[in-house]
């Protein structure tokens, strides 16, 4: 930061303290998130929009006292020559105001608990509530908990937009490979060295493009979503790069998908004791489908006389099927959801809106399929997920 950046910085701090002294926390508020854009990691200011978010005091000194104990009564005495008489103790300064009414405030005290528990917490894995090791599903399940409660449209508590872009950082930088490193070994970017500070601040991407990325994008009601489990962002590799490179991540990306759904196939046929494949070939050519997701696969010839129709061994058998079907459409979805956000930086640096718009847009249909498997068939997708029957 420069020293003339640092000066303003003090300058409207300075400003915000003197405010909330006087009981003014809008102005304090305005002044501090003036400085938080020119020194975002400034815990300080933190500590001090937390302040001005709980607004003033009923007994802070120097607010006015009610007015009927400050005043006497008011007399009019008789009309003389047109003038009007005054009593001999009645003073001729001004009538003070009385202070103006308390705004009706628009936020719950939940609400404003909710704001200043991000605005007061410097660490991202406190901010988040989740342990240091926590995987990254963990992260994300916490953002989009903690998002919901902060998003500006919802919550009109002081401070709740700050909460709000502190909260989309924290997540990005803890589902970024790289971020995550630098985070863990320097803490707060401010002590970072200036080489790792500078591709450390790359790539973020704007609070309300992450809240739309996890919750589908567009135009949303919020109470609608509060309700709702899509599919969360997974954030790409960092760094821009050429282009180029991008365009030969995006060209082996099926072909490790590929791979992968492979390895998935033949690790579940070992986990069944039959072996079994999503897509025929080799001795693999008797095609059935699991009776709950309805997914098709390939057994061998001789695979009725180890699985019985009927037989609880079946039941089990195709349960398993259908887990490694979800596992493998998460990870499509995660594919998909890593083009689009993709799409949506190059858009963004190029500054093209229909580019944008398109990007947000990106076809995501293992998403969507997970979605239904979800809302009809919870407890296959929790098996799924490692979260239990």
């Amino acid at each position: 930061m420069s020293e003339a950046n640092r000066d303003e910085v003090d300058k409207c701090k300075q400003i915000a303290k003197t405010a909330i002294a006087t009981g003014d926390c809008a102005k304090a508020i305005r002044f501090l998130e003036k400085a938080k854009r020119m020194s975002p990691g400034d815990s300080q200011i933190d500590a001090l929009l937390a302040k001005a978010a709980e607004g003033p005091a009923d007994d802070m000194p120097g607010r006015p006292e009610p007015q009927a104990s400050r005043e006497g009564p008011r007399f009019r005495g008789a009309a003389d020559n047109g003038a009007r008489s005054k009593p001999d103790n009645q003073s001729s300064a001004p009538r003070p105001r009385a202070p103006p009414p308390k705004a009706e405030l628009n936020y719950t005290r939940e609400q404003m608990a909710d704001v200043q528990k991000i605005l007061r917490t410097k660490d991202y894995y406190e901010m988040l509530g989740i342990p240091k090791d926590s995987p990254e599903e963990a992260v994300k399940k916490a953002y989009k908990k903690s998002a919901l409660k902060l998003h500006p449209d919802k919550n009109q508590a002081p401070g709740a937009e700050d909460a709000f872009k502190k909260l989309s950082k924290a997540v990005q930088c803890l589902t970024d490979k790289d971020k995550k490193q630098m985070y863990d070994r320097y803490g707060d970017e401010e002590h970072m060295p200036q080489q790792q500070r500078q591709h450390y601040q790359q790539d973020f991407m704007t609070p309300e493009d992450l809240f739309n990325v996890f919750f589908g994008g567009g135009a949303f009601n919020m109470n609608q979503q509060q309700g709702r489990g899509q599919q969360q962002e997974e954030r790409g590799e960092a760094g821009a790069g050429p282009q180029v490179v991008h365009a030969h991540v995006f060209q082996m990306l099926p072909v490790i998908l590929l791979v992968l759904l492979t390895l998935a196939s033949n690790f579940a046929s070992r986990d069944t004791g039959s072996r079994f494949s999503f897509t025929p070939n080799g001795n693999y050519q008797s095609e059935r489908s699991t009776a709950t997701l309805n997914v098709p696969y390939y057994v061998t010839g001789d695979f009725e006389n180890h699985y019985s129709e009927g037989t609880r061994a079946l039941s089990e058998f195709e349960r398993q099927v259908d887990v490694y079907y979800v596992r493998n459409l998460h990870s499509e979805c995660d594919y998909q959801e890593k083009v689009m956000y993709k799409k949506v930086m190059l858009a963004k640096r190029r500054n093209d809106k229909d580019e944008l718009d398109k990007a947000r847009n990106h076809p995501r249909p293992s998403c969507k399929e997970i979605e239904k498997i979800k809302k009809r068939h919870l407890s296959t997708y929790r098996a799924a997920m490692h979260m239990g029957y």
